[in-house]
């Protein structure tokens, strides 16, 4: 049965299904005219300025990016991460490569002599916080070994081993001149919030406007005191089981969360669909911002990082990362760490996609994907230079007071899109394996020595 409630809150979404919320943004105007003549001020000396360097310390860190889940298995204990019954229950299954193989902290602090040796200076480890074991059914089904369904943010994974586990791995890091960054994700969780309605397919703000409390539309960066699941685009239902799955508890509120199926990541949905089904935080809500600055500063305190990646940046609206960095920066300069680093993956080869989050947004660097896209251009596609001077060109527009284009993480593959020997066989099926060596040590020397 439908409650009264419920009714007229639906009869009124259909009244402004073709409304247009509109968002009135304060424009600043022009500056007063001031009497008599100013003195423009002098620039910087010539000491001043090469005081400043462009290039600080952090931009010569070499990642070492590991997903623990396929490292090294230090401790076979965890290997099911402390459940029971078949590999849908406890996610392992070291015969497929979907799910659970056996790697763990231990196993990789064991093994940070050999990541040392290859020359790296910084492990960017894949999220190690705690996941919804198994996610799907049937042929879907498969596990979380690669951190990115996470219900629990205040521990890791019982998979991956303890808290205590990755202090020692820290401590064990730094000790040998090794500094430790956390890929963090703050745009959705682990899928638990299902459709009421049993339908996913993705409901804009036009059709399916958010509703208050009295069934009238209001604008979802302005969110009212009160938020009930009557007024969301589709009805949230939580299995019994997964109602108190998530950690901090706020995580378990349903209206945390878009609640308008899952993303096309085309317009709109790419920032307010559910990314493969996973419950989309609906990071325009103050509540959100706060708790996740509050979740991350934890880690900060308690664990002693140097830094973040952050996942699917570009999946989250732009003033979530004025405020959630700005937070950051400042909590980790409390506790005495100046150079903390957070660098976004925005999955574009354009500098103009790009830089807004260094610039606006205030993170520190984002992945250089157009740096990628032009090496993979010039070294294996033979396309002229230009591409890459094209890249340089652009360089200013990630000028900030505290950042520039040399901080931008270079790479020239990753565990989303492959990496560059794929690229070079696909681009060059007919070339020797002389030749592709040839064009490898092209894009690693234009990676290494352009930057």
């Amino acid at each position: 049965m439908t409650p009264p409630g419920r009714t007229a809150r639906r009869a009124a979404r259909l009244a402004v299904a073709t409304a247009v919320v509109l968002v009135a943004t304060a424009v600043a105007g022009p500056a007063p005219a001031t009497a008599g003549h100013r003195t423009p001020p002098q620039p910087p000396s010539d000491r001043a300025l090469a005081a400043q360097p462009a290039r600080h310390d952090l931009t010569r860190e070499q990642f070492y990016f590991v997903l623990p889940d396929r490292f090294a298995n230090g401790d076979t204990s965890n290997d099911r991460g402390g459940l029971t019954g078949t590999r849908l229950e406890t996610g392992f299954d070291p015969a497929d490569k979907g799910f659970y193989q056996g790697g763990d902290l231990k196993g990789l602090t064991r093994r940070l002599d050999y990541i040392k040796g290859l020359g790296t200076t910084a492990i960017w480890m894949a999220p190690i916080f705690k996941n919804k074991p198994v996610q799907g059914v049937g042929a879907a089904a498969s596990a979380g070994y690669h951190g990115y369904w996470i219900t629990d943010f205040t521990q890791v994974d019982p998979h991956f081993g303890t808290n205590d586990d990755l202090r020692k791995l820290i401590r064990a890091a730094h000790a040998k001149g090794m500094k430790v960054f956390f890929d963090v994700i703050t745009n959705h969780t682990a899928d638990v919030v299902r459709s009421g309605e049993n339908r996913y397919a993705y409901r804009g703000k036009g059709a399916y406007p958010y509703l208050d409390t009295t069934g009238r539309p209001f604008d979802d960066s302005r969110v009212p005191a009160a938020v009930d699941a009557d007024g969301l685009p589709y009805t949230p239902v939580v299995p019994e089981t997964e109602r108190n799955a998530k950690k901090p508890a706020w995580l378990n509120d349903p209206t945390m969360y878009h609640n308008r199926g899952d993303s096309t990541f085309v317009g709109e949905s790419g920032l307010y669909g559910d990314h493969t089904g996973l419950d989309d935080l609906w990071t325009e809500r103050p509540e959100v911002v706060r708790g996740l600055a509050e979740i991350y500063q934890t880690w900060v305190r308690d664990f002693d990082i140097d830094g973040f990646r952050v996942d699917t940046v570009k999946n989250v609206n732009m003033e979530f990362w004025t405020q959630w960095a700005t937070a950051l920066d400042a909590y980790a300069k409390k506790q005495g760490r100046e150079d903390f680093l957070i660098f976004g993956e925005i999955l574009s080869s354009d500098p103009s996609v790009t830089a807004p989050y260094v610039t606006e947004g205030r993170l520190d660097a984002t992945l250089d994907f157009p740096l990628q896209q032009a090496v993979r251009d010039v070294a294996s596609l033979g396309r002229p230079a230009s591409a890459l001077a094209d890249v340089f060109a652009e360089d200013y527009r990630y000028t900030t007071d505290k950042a520039n284009a040399y901080e931008q993480v270079t790479f020239l593959g990753n565990h989303d899109m492959g990496r560059i020997g794929g690229f070079l066989k696909q681009d060059n099926p007919n070339a020797s394996d002389a030749e592709l060596v040839r064009r490898a040590t092209l894009a690693n020397e234009l990676m290494f020595l352009s930057r």
